[in-house]
């Protein structure tokens, strides 16, 4: 299976086109998560199940005596962002990429996870379709979106990796599949 670059940035072409093109990549980009998750119910039911279980696997309640995301460090948030990406990976069974997370109809793309306002993006993300998962544990619910990353779709100022986050316009271009899911109990 071959992978291209999604969207280089293109010279001369039409922001209309791109936008086209771009909505096409993440229609498939969509029917390819529900069919390797066993279809939009399934992945409905099982991906709130997952982010909390991994929440709840780094909250370690047991062993911390902690109840609550809040009290866990930086570096554990960034650990929980691998564990879902690495989680969502195997439940979708998608080919690993060379450069991102996975190969999604011979198109690299990325899984970008958060419990905070937004998502960092790296530089090498830039034309390339993502998913988007956000888990909000305050109020007990989880989102899931698809998007094209553009340079239009990023705020202008970078952190000191160089990454960048999703501005309030690239916001409002992505494509929920699940918007403000319920997070389960978990016995």
């Amino acid at each position: 299976m071959t992978t291209s670059r999604a969207f280089d940035s293109e010279t001369g072409s039409a922001p209309s086109d791109r936008e086209t093109r771009g909505s096409e990549v993440i229609q498939r980009f969509e029917k390819a998560i529900f069919r390797n998750a066993g279809g939009q119910a399934r992945f409905r039911r099982e991906i709130p199940l997952i982010l909390r279980q991994s929440m709840d696997e780094v909250i370690d309640t047991p062993r911390t005596g902690r109840s609550q995301l809040d009290e866990t460090k930086m570096i554990e948030r960034i650990y929980l962002a691998t564990k879902v990406r690495v989680r969502l990976k195997s439940f979708l069974r998608f080919p690993r990429g060379k450069l991102h997370d996975v190969v999604v109809g011979g198109v690299e793309a990325g899984i970008q996870s958060t419990v905070g306002r937004t998502w960092h993006i790296s530089p090498a993300m830039v034309g390339f379709p993502c998913i988007l998962i956000k888990t909000d544990p305050r109020r007990r619910v989880c989102s899931v979106g698809t998007i094209v990353i553009r340079d239009e779709t990023l705020s202008p100022g970078k952190n000191p990796s160089g990454r960048r986050t999703i501005s309030c316009a690239g916001l409002a271009g992505v494509r929920w599949i699940l918007k403000d899911e319920p997070l389960p109990d978990l016995p």
